[in-house]
């Protein structure tokens, strides 16, 4: 503590201060030099009773405009009378380290410095109204039983700290709306019983983190949002691990860091992923609402790794990332470096009790009714969502990038990309949707190159769970195809409308690079009615559905359509096609034999009930397997074809079965034979011969009683094997007919 003055050496302005301080009045010094100075030693007396005064009132310390010279310094003093300091100036710093004060305001006053490190105040600490510190306010472990104010307040700092005030704890609120800090505002580890109000605050240190309150526990809420002035952060905030009972709002708040392309960790897949984060969020925990809205920008990225956020989360308005960060896609081939990934959002992990929005919100508070804009990619791997996740109409740009990379997201409700735009793929591997992947609308574009050139999905969405429905229709793009493999969907999945592929392969220069791969994708229901023909193959395989609804350009896709194992039950169309029409479509798209389209195609009719049209199916299934073999294959597929139909048309058999009758009448009647025996008298009949010898197991008694010879015995013997053939057939397609029926 600074020398004692001697009551002898007060000044005329001490003494008033002496004599107000004793009855608690307020002292105004007048303008001028001499009349306003008042010694910090003398103060520091005053406060601490080194002073014979008699109480005439309540005392209490209230100066208005006073000039204190020297240094004030009460270090682990105990004082038990309010301060109150208004437009005071300090020419030295002020010295509070331990000390315990009953109430202390210092309104509009400025000074060199405040060392406040371990301080008690017993009611409000109040620094607002135009306070002013040149320096370093530490509050270092300090505690303020009442609330700490802070409005208006100008924090100029050193180079790097502007207030600190880590592990302080404060009963009450913060107020420091409109708040100027030229430094590090750190609240590390501070505990606040009310809320923490930064409403059009101004933070700037460009070098580091413009607020450090990494462990902040805020009984309230946290606001850093747009009231008269917007919050501006020049720097990082990081509120790592910070413990929040209420909402988090940043709506409408200016967030910036310093680009330092330098500062990147490698992560999987391969590439790097942007360190430098304007808000750092990791493992925070929030009981409301995370409000980054209302026109948010955000010039860096946006870290919110294994937070827990009680409430919603909404991003509508909101722009993350740096436009020129994803200005050009990243360089491909083997000679090409390992890809720098901007990221705009990180949220690996993250915990939403409620819903993700981040739409276009109708009725912003600052009149934004924009989506969410992000500029680099959105990361939510491993993210889980209680209620619906909704990017309707969002802006995502990453070119050449996975934009959206949301590997093993839970969303318990729906997740709505209703109309979104995106330069970038968008990666849903295996996904966990409760209710809908509705995409309606949606323009992937631009989708991510491999280190080798090709292309990735523009939708990724493999092992993926869908409880109801997968839409992808009514002008939704892909340009590098939807990668649906061994999905499931609870109701339908639908492609209506959709534009598949298209995206310029720069490894293979290959259209069979797929537009649609559906292997061991699995629904009810299937809509294969496409906008335009896919640029690119359809994989089928091994999918299974109910029912199927296809159209044209299904079966007209430029890489064809790969069917093998493809089941369901019903195939309709959109107008209504012949069977005809659909062998024509197998034909086109299966470059060599396969006998499962046929059989499963054949199927669905039978279990339609239209068994002509299954029959018919599995003809052109006969016709197709012998011309895929050698000469001799073919030769006898043509015999089949033209004297039996495959066994699948018994009236034709009976049509060659009359033919042969006829024709072995025919002959007979120019070539008449003897009896066989003399003692019987057989009276001649061609017609009856060669029915007798064309029919098989039936006798009708003429076969046995003539002598057959010469060229005759040529001819019985054509009627008696074409009739056991022919017979058999039409039999077995008979009993076919029958049995169905």
């Amino acid at each position: 503590m600074a020398d004692h003055v001697k009551h002898a050496d007060l000044t005329e302005p001490e003494l008033a201060v002496l004599r107000c301080f004793a009855g608690g009045d307020v002292l105004r010094l007048p303008d001028g030099d001499g009349t306003r100075s008042i010694r910090g030693a003398f103060l520091s007396g005053l406060l601490t009773g080194l002073y014979r005064v008699r109480p005439t009132g309540i005392p209490a310390l209230r100066l208005i405009g006073a000039r204190v010279t020297g240094e004030l310094n009460l270090e682990a003093a105990e004082v038990r009378h309010l301060i109150d300091l208004r437009d005071c100036r300090f020419d030295g710093p002020v010295e509070l380290q331990m000390s315990r004060i009953t109430g202390l305001r210092m309104t509009g006053c400025r000074m060199p410095a405040l060392s406040g490190r371990n301080m008690c105040v017993d009611s409000d600490l109040v620094l607002e109204g135009g306070f002013r510190s040149d320096g370093v306010v530490d509050l270092t472990d300090g505690e303020v039983r009442g609330t700490l104010r802070l409005a208006d307040a100008v924090l100029r700092g050193s180079p790097d700290h502007a207030l600190l005030a880590a592990r302080l704890k404060v009963s009450g609120s913060v107020q420091a709306t409109r708040l100027q800090a030229f430094g590090e505002v750190r609240l590390r580890g501070a505990e606040i019983g009310g809320s923490l109000h930064l409403t059009g605050a101004r933070l700037g240190n460009m070098a580091g983190c413009a607020l450090e309150a990494s462990g902040l526990v805020v009984t309230g809420n946290l606001f850093c949002d747009t009231g008269r002035n917007r919050f501006v952060s020049q720097g990082r905030i990081m509120l790592t691990g910070a413990r929040i009972g209420g909402d988090a709002v940043f709506s409408g708040a200016r967030l910036a860091i310093p680009v330092t392309s330098e500062r990147h960790m490698t992560v999987i897949p391969s590439g790097e992923l942007d360190a430098d984060a304007a808000l750092v969020a990791d493992r925070i925990r929030i009981e409301g609402n995370l409000e980054l809205d209302d026109d948010l920008r955000v010039v860096g990225s946006l870290r919110l790794p294994s937070a827990e956020i009680g409430g919603h989360l909404h991003l509508s308005g909101a722009t993350l990332g740096r436009p020129a960060s994803v200005a050009t896609p990243p360089a491909v081939g083997p000679s090409a470096d390992s890809p720098r990934i901007p990221v705009a959002l990180l949220a690996d992990g993250v915990r939403i009790g409620g819903d993700l929005e981040a739409r276009a919100r109708v009725g912003a508070a600052n009149g934004n009714e924009s989506p969410l804009t992000a500029y680099g990619q959105v990361r939510l791997v491993d993210a889980s969502i209680r209620g619906n996740a909704r990017l309707t109409g969002g802006r995502l740009h990453g070119r050449g990038l996975d934009v959206l990379l949301a590997d093993r997201l839970h969303v318990g409700g729906s997740l709505f990309l209703q109309h979104l735009v995106a330069e970038g793929s968008v990666r849903l591997q295996n996904a966990q949707i409760g209710s809908s992947l509705d995409c309606t609308g949606a323009r992937l574009t631009m989708p991510r190159c491999r280190q080798d050139g090709t292309i990735k999905p523009s939708l990724d969405a493999r092992v993926a769970v869908v409880g109801k429905d997968l839409l992808c229709s009514r002008g939704f793009v892909a340009t590098g195809g939807v990668r649906v493999r061994l999905v499931e969907a609870g109701k339908r999945v639908s492609f209506h409308e959709a534009t598949l592929g298209g995206a310029v392969d720069r490894g293979r220069q290959s259209t069979a690079t797929p537009a649609l791969n559906a292997y061991g994708l699995s629904a009810p229901r299937f809509v294969f009615r496409f906008g335009v023909p896919p640029k690119g193959s359809v994989i089928l395989t091994r999918a299974k559905a109910t029912s199927v609804s296809d159209a044209p350009e299904l079966w007209a896709a430029e890489g064809g359509v790969e069917l093998e194992d493809f089941a369901f039950e019903s195939i309709a169309a959109a107008p209504p096609v012949t069977v005809r029409t659909r062998l024509g479509w197998l034909r086109r798209v299966l470059p060599s034999y396969l006998p499962w389209p046929y059989e499963q195609l054949a199927r669905s009719y039978r279990e339609s009930g239209d068994d002509e049209q299954a029959d018919r199916v599995l003809f052109a299934k006969q016709k197709r397997r012998f011309a895929a073999l050698g000469p001799v294959g073919r030769l006898w597929g043509r015999l089949q074809e033209f004297t039996v139909g495959y066994g699948y048309r018994p009236w034709l058999a009976g049509c060659w079965l009359v033919l042969f009758w006829l024709g072995g009448a025919w002959w007979f009647e120019g070539h008449r034979m003897d009896k066989l025996d003399d003692g019987q008298n057989p009276v001649w009949n061609p017609w009856l011969l060669s029915a007798d010898l064309l029919l098989p197991v039936v006798n009708l008694g003429h076969d046995g009683v003539w002598r057959i010879d010469g060229s005759s015995q040529w001819t019985a013997g054509v009627l008696t094997a074409a009739g056991w053939i022919l017979a058999s057939t039409a039999a077995a397609g008979t009993t076919r007919v029958l049995k169905r029926g």
